[in-house]
């Protein structure tokens, strides 16, 4: 096996969080397969190396129960769940949705649920998430008529998904502001060293939530999403665990990705005010913007896979049962793909950027999260030209998710 270079990299460092992009630098140019100790994972960084990864389901299972030691979390190192927790997951079955599972279980699962994604299906929301968007912008201006503090993400990033995502799937109105917390308490205990009691309270609640939901649109079912799910196909239908294992990763997933690529976007644009003048003077342009958005600045910064065999790459050998994670930010970023790959350019003849990942586990939302974005920069644009910055935007803590969890806004 060969060295491994051992100078500190530790994607929890605030430093890294803040700006992973000189480390990635670092990385692609000194260990393009880097082991840390604490927590023990393997990085990949470099564009190719990472959609070998992604494509390669055989050697890189997505299924993270494969691991040889699955017992801390990587993104939460000091977290330490209840006794009573431990004791309850160690009795349940595997916890298997479309990110965490390998084929045939995956090939059948993702066959089921894509009817959901179907483009025809897509096409017809965006109607309504214009409506939605419009309405948001019109109060986000509102308040500022009224002299109050204006925030993006609390404004308009934030709620839009949520919104669409509950109307989705059929929710009461009255029960977004749960959605949002629970949403919100999960991803902080997972991935950000949030609090661990409120964590498991929120995902207590929500898996209680879905189930009962489920059943009830079983004797009674709808037009909504959950209600296409559980109508039997050809292959039978889904069972009530998968189903609400689905519905929370469509709930978290779908609402932190759309939140984060949303706030990415203005802070780039704003960040350079000659390209927001170019949007304002053409909103239809905003499709544009969402894809450098999402390679420049994505708001899911790697995925985790499992080795299942030796795999040797740049002369060092990762053993089998390792925890690899194939960096998307760096990818992205990766100037032996992209030119200028540190420019926020509108003007690329292509870009083939891998923010919603590669392979089998390519974002079966995808399209849902760009339509979001683009209505929401578009509406954005034309309603607010003279948007600016009115502070700091405060980052989410995070080496998964980019993105913010404020960013206070002027709009004139």
């Amino acid at each position: 096996m060969a060295d491994i270079t051992t100078a500190t990299f530790d994607l929890n460092d605030p430093a890294v969080i803040a700006d992973p992009y000189p480390h990635y630098r670092w990385l692609r140019d000194e260990a393009p397969v880097h082991h840390t100790s604490a927590p023990d994972l393997w990085l990949l960084s470099r564009y190719d190396d990472v959609v070998m990864a992604l494509r390669d389901n055989v050697r890189f299972s997505s299924d993270l129960y494969a691991a040889e030691d699955f017992s801390d979390n990587p993104f939460n190192p000091g977290q330490q769940l209840p006794r009573w927790v431990t004791w309850l997951v160690n009795r349940l079955p595997p916890v298997r949705t479309l990110l965490t599972s390998d084929p045939p279980q995956h090939t059948r699962f993702r066959k089921k649920v894509s009817r959901a994604f179907a483009p025809r299906r897509m096409s017809a929301l965006e109607p309504r998430i214009r409506e939605i968007t419009e309405g948001l912008v019109a109060e986000l201006l509102a308040r500022a008529a009224r002299g109050e503090r204006v925030d993006l993400v609390r404004d308009l990033a934030g709620p839009l998904p949520t919104v669409v995502i509950a109307e989705l799937l059929g929710i009461p109105a009255e029960r977004r502001d749960d959605f949002k917390r629970w949403s919100d308490d999960l991803t902080d205990g997972l991935l950000t060293g949030g609090n661990t009691r409120r964590m498991v309270t929120s995902a207590i609640a929500i898996r209680v939530f879905f189930g009962r939901t489920i059943r009830r649109r079983r004797r009674h079912p709808g037009d909504d999403l959950i209600s296409l799910l559980i109508t039997p196909d050809a292959d039978g239908r889904l069972n009530l665990f998968d189903l609400v294992n689905f519905c929370i990763l469509l709930l978290v997933g779908g609402h932190e990705t759309t939140t984060n690529l949303i706030s990415n976007a203005v802070l780039a644009l704003l960040d350079r005010p000659d390209l927001w003048q170019q949007l304002t003077e053409d909103p239809a342009g905003a499709a544009t913007v969402v894809e450098e958005a999402l390679r420049y600045d994505g708001p899911a910064q790697n995925l985790l896979r499992i080795t299942t065999t030796d795999v040797t790459l740049h002369g060092v050998t990762i053993p089998a049962g390792a925890r690899v994670l194939p960096l998307l930010g760096s990818a992205n970023r990766d100037p032996r793909h992209w030119d200028s790959p540190d420019d926020f350019r509108l003007d690329r003849n292509r870009n083939d950027h891998i923010a919603f990942g590669i392979g089998i586990h390519y974002c079966i939302a995808n399209a849902l999260a760009r339509m979001e974005a683009a209505i929401a920069l578009e509406i954005l644009a034309a309603r607010v030209p003279g948007l600016t910055r009115a502070g700091e935007p405060v980052r989410i803590p995070s080496p998964v998710l980019r993105g913010l969890r404020s960013l206070p806004m002027n709009t004139r």
